[in-house]
């Protein structure tokens, strides 16, 4: 029988948030991305290790906590692009 371990529920993650007294748009500010790459994160359709990281930061939480898929094993597969620094 194979375990499949599942990663927080968007809605709960944005729970955390709101608790928190932070929000999608303040993380974004923070970390030099646009809001909708925030969103993407939360609700899995972009996948982003510093955007999962600062997310966790912001709700006093262990990166591992929210997505355990990704970090069990680890570090997540592959790193994204280098940042873009003028």
């Amino acid at each position: 029988m194979k375990n499949i371990i599942s990663d927080l529920p968007p809605v709960e993650i944005r729970v955390l948030l709101l608790r928190n007294n932070t929000g999608v748009n303040k993380i974004a500010r923070a970390i030099g991305v646009s809001h909708v790459s925030v969103i993407g994160t939360i609700n899995g359709t972009l996948v982003s290790d510093r955007i999962r990281r600062a997310i966790a930061k912001a709700v006093n939480r262990d990166v591992k906590e929210l997505w355990p898929s990704a970090y069990l094993y680890g570090q997540p597969r592959k790193p994204g692009r280098p940042r873009k620094i003028n």
